[in-house]
């Protein structure tokens, strides 16, 4: 019995001495090895690193098309509107009576989109910067005789021709001037038979690159105060989905079907202005260089506008570099040097 304990004992002994020594030879050895141990003779592919899922998927990928720059009425009894939860980008612009109007930059078929109100000098401008058909009913005298002068391609309900009028229509359940409304397909129809160029897409503001870190000021609520109370805007970061909610004159901005607006930036744009004539029409200065704040992903980044002619508004920081928005709708809100944004 203690024959077979002796061998028992020395076996074991036997076993540790070797992977001793043969741990001993492989760190003493491994300098001299062959750098690809596998048995394919292939080395390990690396893993590959896997990027966050964007709020809006798809929202990158999307082909670019000609947009349609729609102004819609902001006045309390338009709302609510039709067609701003399907913009790929709105500006919220002064206008007379410390009251706002939206221009919304729309590429996706809608069937509802209004209501459709006049236009304005700078609203003029900004649908020929982006490249896309202003559509509104009629506008100041200044800006049509600049539609005129510049040969600006836009569909007019109340100047245009027998089928750009026709692609408009007013509802019953609203008073005028508040109820007038058209689709995208009829709009885009109009524009065909106009012989506008369709096929050259439309300007659009950078988007961030893939996967880069969003660096700013944490904020969750912002409230900007237009001069009349009925267009004060806030917005409410809701870090769940990832977007900021919008109110307006203290209550959720709605759409037609009861949702509320949402959007991924906001984009707060200070510019200069002058009066025009005693009924208050103005004259925003959108050319030129002006302060801004950008908000993504719950936080604000403090930056600069920049406009010169010829060019396409950039976003800058301090260094002069271009910032980018993040996929997914985004609200400009044009702010005269006047005007508080608290946040």
């Amino acid at each position: 019995m203690w024959i077979k304990k002796r061998i028992f004992l020395l076996a074991i002994i036997g076993l540790v001495i070797s992977i001793g020594a043969g741990t001993l030879v492989y760190v003493l050895m491994r300098p001299y090895f062959p750098e690809d141990m596998s048995l394919t003779g292939e080395k390990d592919k690396p893993q590959e690193t896997e990027l966050p899922e964007e709020n809006f998927p798809g929202w990158r990928e999307r082909e670019r098309a000609k947009a349609l720059a729609v102004v819609i009425d902001n006045a309390p009894e338009a709302r609510p509107q039709s067609g701003l939860e399907g913009a790929e980008l709105v500006y919220e612009i002064p206008v007379e009576g410390g009251l706002t109007r939206f221009l919304a930059m729309i590429t996706e078929p809608i069937d509802i989109v209004g209501p459709i109100r006049s236009t304005r000098p700078y609203i003029n401008d900004l649908a020929h910067e982006y490249g896309a058909f202003l559509v509104h009913a009629g506008g100041s005298i200044k800006a049509l005789e600049n539609l005129e002068k510049n040969k600006n391609e836009h569909l007019d309900e109340i100047n245009g021709s027998k089928q750009v009028r026709a692609a408009f229509w007013r509802s019953p359940d609203r008073p005028k001037p508040s109820n007038l409304y058209s689709s995208t397909e009829a709009l885009l129809k109009a524009a065909a038979e106009e012989k506008y160029n369709l096929n050259t897409p439309s300007n659009y503001l950078p988007l961030v690159e893939l996967g880069e870190e969003i660096d700013g000021e944490l904020v969750n609520d912002i409230t900007i105060f237009y001069p009349n109370h009925q267009a004060e805007v806030r917005y409410v970061y809701n870090s769940e989905d990832k977007v900021f909610e919008r109110y307006t004159a203290g209550k959720p901005h709605l759409t037609a079907k009861g949702d509320q607006i949402t959007c991924a930036n906001i984009i707060v744009q200070y510019v200069h202005y002058h009066y025009l004539d005693g009924d208050g029409r103005l004259q925003l200065l959108m050319h030129g260089e002006g302060d801004a704040l950008i908000f993504r992903e719950g936080k604000v980044t403090t930056a600069y506008w920049k406009k010169f002619p010829g060019e396409f508004t950039s976003l800058v920081d301090k260094k002069g570099d271009i910032i980018g928005v993040l996929p997914g709708p985004t609200w400009v809100q044009v702010v005269t040097k006047a005007t508080m944004v608290d946040y």
